[in-house]
């Protein structure tokens, strides 16, 4: 793979960082009025030495660690990374071995800090917003999937900040973060995947402890990392099978408390360990309150999983952009350069373009969540502070499953086209291409797939674009600076024609069957407006931001139109 600091050399991602976010909005909010730095001051914790006093120390502190990161993934993580697929994952008596290549570079991220970036410097985390956690990410994708799955899967484990009590959060967040853990979600079973309110695990106390027996199945680095230590936060069954939903409740297990029985033999992701583990009275320390497992703690959790997933979709096209355009440039056919044929330059262009609204998606769907996370913190808020954060969380609660099926459905179309610009070359594994084609598969599928996570999004854009609905304030806030742009106002005008046609269906198993065709739309119009809003901001790069709202907002007629269709085809 290209070797450069990741973060450096990507001018999109540093145009978002320097130019295009507006920090002002995030820092004193996530930073509540500097309140670490204040206290630093007072008693000297060591955990608080960086936390920032202004925003430009914020952003500086930031840069610093996208820059490291960007170092670490670029130019290291990424030479290793074709080694580590190759030589994949070997499991012996319970115990899986990774290669040791890959443990090198863990370590590296960890010798960094970067393992603990999501959570709160009060309890060693770095105190970074969601927005950097996002752009970490994409970096560290861009490098190799299953390297950064291990590293990032710490970051599950933030969901305790929310819901544990504070003598759990003291205990167990320092021990994660000083033993680099690696942390797995304990939800499927082998007869229950996204079914989740029959799940048949069951948790039961004894002499005032929990213990769990059961089997869960897709339980990513559950194993730990040759000798590090795991945990999984596992659902299990507190209640009777009848309770559905509300009979679950959510704990922590360690790994050396239960046995790995085996590991799956993957397409794609092959040094990511998932395995199949066995619950026999294994020990469980309950998380929050019982019988709110998966109505509450699961469904935060998988949040942040999203998030990350956006920001995986982000991070291999990033690598198959670059590494297809390196290719492009460098192979002669017909005594030239194969990037000057236009059927290969126009996939490039395409690719480039997307590329840069995926990358306008993903900072906004972790903005979102930064404009309101802070209200579940704890803190004192004024009525109209209430107001911000409610309205913060659902455009959250929809823009996250909308950022995931978007950019790993695109994920998967634009490094298929990656390939394609190599010919011949991409099928080999002479080249990166065929490892980020296998890995890209999977993004679409995990953590909850596209057709779920269409689900999840299409009752907060059909309800929300009501005459007084969160969604079309929303797309109204978004539009603020674009409203004379007469191609995003006739793209808006199909989205509420598609919108209105779907509500008139009247049979529910067809509207269940077509809701991707509104969701799909729903999210072309959403990059729309921030392409468009990243052009009206820019200063340096105007002109190819220009370039790419022209191709992407006629891409986006060409969908709506078709949705359109579709939709208004199923009455007659």
């Amino acid at each position: 793979m290209i070797q450069s600091n990741y973060f450096q050399t990507n001018e999109d991602l540093k145009e978002h960082f320097y130019e295009l976010i507006d920090w002002n909005e995030i820092v004193p909010i996530y930073e509540n009025n500097y309140s670490d730095s204040k206290l630093y001051s007072e008693n000297n914790n060591p955990r608080l030495e960086y936390a920032p006093s202004n925003i430009d120390e914020a952003k500086s502190f930031y840069d610093e660690i996208l820059k490291s990161c960007g170092e670490i993934s670029g130019m290291y993580v990424s030479q290793v990374a074709a080694t580590v697929d190759s030589k994949g994952l070997k499991f012996d008596n319970g115990n899986v071995i990774h290669p040791q290549e890959m443990v090198d570079v863990i370590k590296m991220y960890h010798d960094a800090g970067l393992g603990p970036v999501a959570f709160k410097r009060r309890y060693g985390g770095l105190g970074a917003p969601s927005i950097i956690k996002a752009m970490i990410a994409e970096l560290m994708y861009r490098s190799d999937s299953s390297i950064t799955i291990a590293v990032g899967s710490m970051g599950l484990a933030a969901i305790l900040e929310v819901c544990a009590s504070d003598e759990m959060k003291e205990e167990w967040i320092p021990k994660l973060i000083s033993g680099n853990y690696t942390v797995t979600m304990g939800l499927s079973e082998p007869d229950f995947g996204s079914d989740l309110p029959n799940i048949t695990t069951k948790a039961t106390k004894k002499d005032g402890k929990w213990y769990l027996n059961g089997t869960k199945r897709f339980q990513t680095v559950a194993c730990g990392v040759n000798g590090i230590p795991g945990i999984t936060l596992t659902l299990a069954r507190t209640g009777t099978q009848e309770s559905g939903a509300r009979g679950l409740s959510f704990f922590i297990v360690e790994n050396k408390d239960y046995a790995v029985q085996g590991i799956e033999k993957k397409l794609g992701i092959k040094a990511s360990a998932t395995c199949e583990t066995v619950f026999e009275n294994s020990e469980g320390y309950l998380v929050g309150k019982e019988g709110f497992g998966l109505v509450k703690y699961v469904m935060g959790m998988l949040n942040g999983a999203r998030l990350s997933v956006s920001s995986q979709g982000t991070g291999i096209v990033t690598a198959a952009y670059e590494e297809a355009l390196k290719y492009a440039k460098e192979r002669i056919q017909f005594g030239k350069p194969i990037y000057e044929i236009p059927a290969v330059r126009r996939m490039l262009d395409r690719m480039e373009r997307e590329l840069a609204g995926m990358r306008c998606l993903m900072v906004e769907a972790a903005f979102s969540v930064d404009k309101y996370y802070w209200y579940e913190d704890g803190r004192t808020v004024s009525p109209e502070e209430s107001k911000i954060g409610k309205f913060w969380e659902k455009v959250a609660n929809t823009l996250t499953p909308i950022s995931k099926y978007y950019n790993s459905e695109m994920c998967n179309d634009l490094v298929y086209d990656g390939l394609q610009v190599l010919g011949g070359a991409g099928y080999t594994e002479d080249y990166d291409l065929s490892r980020l084609y296998r890995d890209a598969r999977i993004t679409n599928i995990y953590d909850g797939t596209t057709q779920i996570q269409v689900n999840a999004a299409i009752g907060g854009i059909t309800s929300g674009m009501s005459p007084t609905g969160t969604f079309r304030s929303y797309l109204d806030h978004l539009a603020k600076g674009s409203e004379s742009n007469t191609k995003l106002q006739e793209i808006r005008t199909l989205f509420e024609s598609i919108v209105d046609a779907y509500k008139s269906i009247e049979k529910q198993e067809t509207k269940e069957a077509h809701s991707f065709e509104v969701v799909e739309s729903a999210a072309r119009v959403v990059v729309g407006y921030l392409m468009e809003r990243a052009k009206n901001k820019s200063t340096s790069r105007k002109e190819l931001r220009s370039t790419w709202c022209k191709g992407f907002h006629l891409d986006s007629l060409a969908i709506l139109s078709a949705n359109q269709i579709r939709l208004k085809h199923l009455k007659d």
